[in-house]
């Protein structure tokens, strides 16, 4: 698993994937900064986060739409499907690069709240803040895992991309169709939404029932990535 992971982050910044991922999303970010944060005055950065939540219905999908689809173009899927490591390492340890490239550019954007801190009297709150980071990052490590199990089913990266982005908006909308359509069908869509849960992070409080609901998806998403890769494998 440590060697998958290696190559594939190896990888990500041999080519200018991940440079262009993270520049075009630390545009985003200084722009939301700019109009959140110093035009209208907001001490809160996680309003910037949350804002940037549409778009990772884009960023997933690009994030992981290489891993899987990338081994047919290099020749090397014959390779893993007939190692004798478990396909669960494998998949797992390019779930791991994807979400560690994810991190980078979370965590890069650490420089705008220490500028808040020096902007503003007093300093900014940090539980809102530090929240509005964890539901952040706990929704993009569920859109990963959604996005590569999609690509699991492709071996083209401009198909696993597209497919993904498609996935992620039915999921984003998913709370709107649901109280739209009412009854138990409607409850049950709401309930599955991703972004229900996010709110109850990024408005600074915690709960563990939605900390586990992140968890639990992202394990299944990378659950199901494996055993269809599995399949294949057999096939």
């Amino acid at each position: 698993m440590w060697t998958i992971y290696k190559r594939e982050m190896s990888s990500y910044f041999r080519s200018p994937v991940a440079y262009c991922i993270i520049g075009f999303f630390m545009v985003l970010v200084g722009m939301f900064f700019w109009v959140r944060n110093l035009i209208y005055g907001s001490i809160y950065f996680s309003d910037v986060l949350s804002n940037l939540v549409t778009y990772m219905t884009f960023f997933a999908p690009l994030i992981t739409m290489r891993l899987l689809a990338d081994e047919k173009k290099n020749g090397t899927e014959v390779l893993l499907r007939t190692a004798p490591i478990p396909m669960r390492k494998i998949v797992v340890g390019k779930y791991f690069a994807g979400l560690t490239l994810f991190l980078i550019m979370v965590g890069i954007t650490f420089i705008y709240p220490v500028i808040l801190t020096f902007l503003i009297d007093g300093g900014i709150p940090a539980g809102k803040n530090v929240s509005g980071y964890v539901a952040f990052i706990l929704l993009g490590a569920c859109y990963l895992a959604i996005s590569l199990f999609v690509s699991s089913f492709t071996e083209n990266q401009v198909v696993a991309a597209v497919s993904g982005v498609v996935v992620l908006l039915i999921f984003y909308f998913m709370q709107s169709i649901g109280g739209t359509l009412g009854g138990t069908f409607g409850a049950v869509l709401q309930w599955l939404s991703p972004l229900k849960r996010y709110s109850d992070f990024a408005m600074g409080g915690f709960n563990l029932a939605s900390l586990f609901y992140y968890v639990s998806f992202t394990f299944v998403g990378v659950f199901l990535t494996v055993m269809n890769v599995e399949r294949k494998r057999w096939n």
